[in-house]
């Protein structure tokens, strides 16, 4: 028998995830589409939502956004992650020998989500920002963490979420892909060239706890050019060095696991 649930707050929930993966301000009839609720429903929702500060109405427009009690919460869970309390000084580190991006993701069904982010020096556009989701398939990170998983999994992961297309060098043949999961099982390196994004390399690693198992990802990622000209390998080992110093601070024994 299915667990009861509150329609209301199931309803308002649906609400706010639509605002969340929106790229702007939208209008009552627009959430109501997105999730097939009657736009008298989704008023009194924004209503309440926006009396108590998680949504709030766009100044001089009937169009709503998420309110800055959202930004409070998130900033508090990410804020007693353990393993970006661990992971933080590390990345900072590595980003600042390599003077590059440096991201920690965790996964979440199959996506991976970034949850922290060390800048470099250089002013470079990327598509990657605290709290946003990214496919598995074609990032570093998230091709990281399915070198970890039984291959039975990774199908399944690749079946569900698909393996879009976003760029000419996207991978979109699980076969293909399963073969370099395999081999960045044993070098712990992954390489993800313009796959996501045109005109960027990154490199990913995965993070693992005290079980062994692998509880994120953290990336190098820069202009293509730019990382080629200081070494894929070098930024590769120095990135992997890090990847293993934040498992050991997790507890991850890599002597007994080996």
């Amino acid at each position: 028998m299915a667990e009861k649930y509150v329609q209301t707050l199931d309803r308002s929930l649906d609400v706010l995830e639509v605002l969340a993966q929106a790229e702007e301000a939208l209008g009552v009839t627009e959430i109501g589409n997105r999730i097939s609720l009657h736009k008298s429903t989704v008023h009194r929702i924004l209503h309440t939502l926006c009396h108590r500060g998680y949504v709030e109405r766009v100044r001089d427009n009937e169009r709503y956004q998420l309110g800055i009690k959202i930004v409070e919460l998130g900033m508090r869970f990410l804020n007693d992650l353990e393993i970006r309390k661990v992971a933080s000084p590390v990345l900072n580190d590595l980003a600042k020998l390599l003077d590059e991006v440096v991201h920690l993701v965790l996964p979440d069904e199959g996506e991976v989500v970034y949850i922290d982010k060390a800048e470099s020096s250089h002013v470079v556009s990327m598509h990657s920002k605290v709290g946003r989701r990214a496919p598995m398939h074609c990032t570093a990170v998230g091709k990281a963490l399915l070198s970890t998983l039984p291959e039975e999994e990774v199908r399944h992961i690749l079946e569900k979420k698909g393996m879009t297309r976003y760029t000419p060098n996207t991978p979109v043949e699980a076969d293909s892909l399963m073969v370099y999961l395999n081999e960045i099982k044993i070098s712990k390196i992954s390489v993800e060239i313009e796959e996501n994004e045109i005109g960027i390399i990154c490199l990913g690693t995965p993070v693992f706890d005290y079980s062994g198992r692998a509880i994120g990802a953290i990336s190098v990622s820069g202009p293509a050019e730019r990382i080629k000209e200081k070494g894929i390998e070098r930024i590769g080992q120095e990135m992997k060095k890090s990847g293993e110093l934040i498992s050991a601070y997790m507890g991850f024994d890599f002597f007994q696991k080996s």
